[in-house]
């Protein structure tokens, strides 16, 4: 059999079902993994010691009435700000290490009741709050194609852990690229779904009018499996049709139920063609792939989208400061320097910028709605540069550099989360030196 930790969910799902494998199969292959690299990759928080014994219960399970959901069974890794009960969750912040969860959030016991096992913890930037990965507090999270570069943030220990297959699948949040942003450095797939359609209850919040959680995985399949069986079993939105009458079993036949040509938007505007060398190349041949495919590629003028990336920032900085004002009083010699340094950065929004932050989104998303009458989905790179080096971050490097260093990785992903639509990244290809370049798609609001 092959190595079952480089299969995708649905491919162990299958086997599982079959009688070929078992949960216990999984523990063994994953938790071997985890032994051999984690510690040098720095993506795990916690490793929690009922996995086994929860795999033999799936097993027993299963082995007597079948598999309840395809993620029966399934490992999956949560990120650091998400409770499971009786753990801590310290949103990678050592303000939070006494912080016991009483109650697992709304998507663990979503999870749970679909038959997925949680084995652990990942790492994150602190609260979540940098597309870069690093947290100054931590052993650096590494990125498993060079272990000197960043992983990408905030979700980094997710996204390290998938592509390193350390585990199938793994949960992220997503502010402003953060489950994307490292899905495209990691060379693995990550789904922020349309606003509210997953639970956020549970979560620690960075920003409540921007804030989703979603799948990192190594397909697209695979992401689409998890938001079904999460909107299946959620106690609160629960949906038996997420995909608006489309379901993961007709992505077999995908070719038959697209129109008769795909109509792709790729921006054309000077915002979006500011990109790094080896994310062009990479980019245009995707465009290439799927014209030749016959898709219809439709050029768009979005410059006026460009809007948005302040809106996000306005709104995220806002609504990050009201959280952590109280510790920012009290505990601010706690934080670490590259997120302390962002949260004072919003001391210096009035109020009435926030409100106009709000208005501006309104009119953002109306607009984006119309737009979309000329095209099915829009493509365009994930970020529009390559991962830097881990030093590059280093508090002294951040504290005399003249600009904002990673301060255009969340250049687009960013603008989607301020029109709250569902967005997806995943591996294009790769760079002249090996780094994975991700493309985003982007559908529209609540057609995930």
């Amino acid at each position: 059999m092959s190595d079952l930790s480089k299969l995708s969910v649905f491919e162990l799902s299958q086997l599982i079902s079959s009688r070929d494998i078992s949960p216990v199969d999984l523990y063994i292959s994953f938790s071997s993994r985890i032994e051999q690299y984690g510690d040098k990759l720095n993506c795990f928080l916690e490793v929690f010691d009922d996995w086994e014994s929860k795999a033999k219960n799936a097993a027993q399970e299963i082995s007597a009435e079948g598999a309840k959901s395809p993620l029966h069974g399934i490992p999956i890794v949560i990120k650091d700000l998400i409770d499971f009960k009786g753990k801590v969750t310290t949103a990678g912040s050592r303000i939070m290490l006494e912080n016991y969860a009483k109650k697992s959030a709304e998507i663990v016991n979503s999870l749970e009741s679909a038959g997925a096992i949680i084995v652990g913890k990942t790492s994150l930037v602190e609260f979540a709050f940098g597309a870069h990965g690093v947290n100054s507090s931590l052993p650096p999270t590494r990125n498993p194609w060079d272990l000197e570069r960043i992983p990408g943030g905030s979700s980094s220990g997710s996204a390290v852990a998938v592509a390193s297959n350390l585990s199938p699948l793994a949960i992220g949040s997503d502010t402003g690229g953060s489950i994307r942003m490292p899905a495209s450095f990691c060379g693995v797939t990550g789904f922020k779904p349309s606003y509210n359609k997953l639970n956020t209850k549970g979560v620690f919040p960075l920003s409540w009018s921007l804030d989703t959680v979603g799948p990192i995985a190594k397909t697209t399949k695979d992401c689409a499996i998890f938001v079904e069986e999460v909107c299946k079993y959620q106690s609160e939105n629960n949906d038996n049709d997420p995909f608006n009458g489309f379901d993961t079993t007709m992505l077999d036949n995908f070719d038959s139920l697209l129109p008769v040509r795909l109509r792709i938007g790729v921006p054309s505007d000077e915002y979006f063609s500011d990109l790094e060398d080896d994310v062009r190349e990479v980019f245009a041949q995707s465009i290439d792939l799927m014209k030749s495919n016959g898709a219809e590629i439709v050029e768009i003028d979005l410059s006026w989208l460009s809007i948005a990336r302040p809106i996000n920032l306005i709104i995220s900085n806002a609504e990050a400061l009201e959280v952590h004002s109280k510790w920012l009083a009290s505990k601010h010699e706690n934080y670490t320097y590259e997120v302390l340094s962002r949260l004072v950065a919003g001391e210096n929004l009035y109020l009435n910028n926030y409100f106009s932050a709000l208005r501006a989104m309104n009119y953002v998303q109306k607009k984006i709605e119309n737009a979309f009458e000329k095209f099915d989905v829009i493509a365009c790179p994930t970020t529009p540069e390559l991962p830097g080096l881990i030093d590059e971050y280093s508090k002294e490097n951040l504290m005399k550099s003249q600009k904002v260093i990673g301060g255009r990785i969340p250049a687009f992903t960013s603008l989607f989360n301020v029109t709250r639509q569902p967005s997806l990244s995943t591996r294009a290809g790769f760079s002249q030196s090996g780094l994975p370049v991700g493309i985003m798609f982007t559908g529209r609001f609540n057609k995930d």
